[in-house]
């Protein structure tokens, strides 16, 4: 698993590359000190994961993610930050972030996010996880869950939607790869939401962050 983290603070993203090498997943981290030096690496040696600092100089958080989509739409991005407001981490969901991590968290609470993060899984911030959409699993299933398990009314091809969201694809690239018209992701957009009880990609998200969803 190729790994890169952008970040402008050089201790934070020595500390992500230690706390990284922990994992044992075979983890190849790079780390980059700008979005545009990050931008240069992922040209070179394409990433799964992009760890990236939201406030920096150059590119905003926002724009930021757009390159690196654009350049590896296959990357899960997830936005690190020192401010950890509720709009922030939506606006990062928003953008197709599938993960956030404080940099005020504890290091046992970094390791878990980048365990959760590297196994498939989605992790925000735990005061974040209510809202719309069903209830979070109960206390004593507390089991990472694959698609099927956590949703079965969903069809093969609406989970296959579903898996794509929670990587952050836009709809463009989601039907490009599963080979459909746009349309019809939108389709099944429509059923997804229905089924999990939201109004949109974000809350989708959030209903499988809380119901601790993997995917491959």
């Amino acid at each position: 698993m190729n790994v890169l983290v952008i970040d402008d603070h050089s201790l934070f993203r020595e500390g992500l590359r230690l706390l990284l090498a922990e994992l044992g997943f075979g983890i190849n981290t790079q780390i980059a000190g700008s979005c545009e030096e990050g931008l240069k690496k992922l040209r070179q040696q394409p990433a799964d994961i992009v760890l990236l600092d939201w406030h920096m100089e150059g590119l905003s958080g926002a724009e930021a993610m757009v390159a690196i989509r654009e350049l590896v739409p296959q990357a899960r991005q997830i936005v690190l930050s020192g401010e950890k407001s509720a709009a922030l981490v939506r606006t990062a969901i928003d953008n197709g972030a599938v993960g956030f991590i404080a940099k005020d968290s504890e290091p046992e609470t970094l390791l878990l996010a980048l365990n959760t993060i590297a196994s498939g899984g989605i992790y925000l911030p735990a005061t974040l996880l209510s809202g719309p959409g069903r209830t979070a699993a109960p206390s004593d299933s507390n089991l990472p869950s694959d698609l099927t398990q956590a949703f079965p009314e969903l069809t093969q091809r609406q989970g296959d939607v579903l898996a794509a969201i929670l990587r952050g694809l836009p709809n463009k690239v989601i039907a490009r790869e599963l080979n459909i018209s746009d349309q019809t992701v939108k389709s099944h957009l429509s059923v997804i939401f229905r089924q999990l009880n939201v109004q949109s990609r974000t809350e989708a998200v959030y209903v499988c962050a809380r119901q601790g969803v993997r995917i491959a």
